[in-house]
């Protein structure tokens, strides 16, 4: 059974720390979505305290996004969205998350 703290570390005041250039990926890729920004918001959550229940203390926030972002492309053309939160605790149960710190030459 997996284990989380009681509260999610992740809100919407959590992107004030964010790189102005992560903040500006983060929202490009809110709008290039069928999704709100409380929908990206609520998945950030749902992913930070994924990687806090793994004991993971690094939060790649470009790669976060970009991994949701994929998960916005799971609904089917025609069918009601899904919730993203939700989409994004499936993947990450299914396929995991793995990144790479650091340079890759």
């Amino acid at each position: 059974m997996e284990t989380h703290p009681a509260a999610p570390a992740f809100t919407a005041d959590s992107l004030a720390a964010w790189s102005e250039e992560d903040r500006a990926a983060f929202l490009e890729a809110v709008d290039a979505s069928d999704y709100s920004l409380a929908d990206w918001i609520e998945a950030l959550a749902a992913f930070d305290l994924w990687l806090a229940g793994r004991g993971e203390t690094r939060r790649p926030w470009r790669g976060i996004v970009g991994y949701i972002h994929c998960c916005t492309f799971q609904a089917s053309p025609g069918i009601a969205l899904g919730n993203l939160k939700v989409i994004v605790h499936q993947s990450l149960i299914e396929f995991g998350f793995h990144f790479i710190d650091g340079s890759q030459d």
